[in-house]
């Protein structure tokens, strides 16, 4: 009897940790889609550098919300590959950021390439969540 409590006590726990993350994903996409369009607006000269930068820095808590609920799950030993790899995600997206931005403030074409290196980064990561988390049932 105290073994089949055991399993279905782990299964709530593991139930409500895969709930909290799927939001926490779908809200990661939600932010990358907003800033996307964001971005597309100054790629459309609809806004200048220091406009742009200016939405940078009002994303960037933003995404550093993500990270920390992310950091705060109690997290089943089976889904921590997962809950790292999306940190790394949302993480590397908010470097790729921060590049831009320096790219905006600097000129500086590296950091532009730092960027888009990031960014790519942060899809690889997302990819591998999504494999981990598939993994992890």
């Amino acid at each position: 009897v105290a073994f089949v409590a055991f399993l279905q006590v782990e299964a709530a726990r593991n139930n409500e940790f895969k709930r909290s993350i799927d939001q926490i994903a779908f809200d990661t996409i939600a932010l990358t889609h907003e800033y996307q369009a964001e971005e597309g607006k100054w790629n459309s000269k609809q806004y200048n550098n220091s406009t742009m930068i200016a939405i940078i820095d009002d994303y960037q808590p933003r995404y550093q919300q993500l990270i920390d609920r992310a950091n705060t799950l109690d997290t089943p030993e089976r889904y921590k590959a997962a809950k790292d790899y999306l940190i790394k995600s949302v993480e590397a997206e908010k470097q790729s950021n921060e590049r831009f931005r320096d790219y905006l403030v600097t000129g500086d074409r590296g950091e532009y390439e730092r960027s888009v290196n990031l960014f790519s980064q942060a899809l690889q990561y997302s990819a591998s969540y999504d494999a981990a988390i598939k993994e992890a049932g």
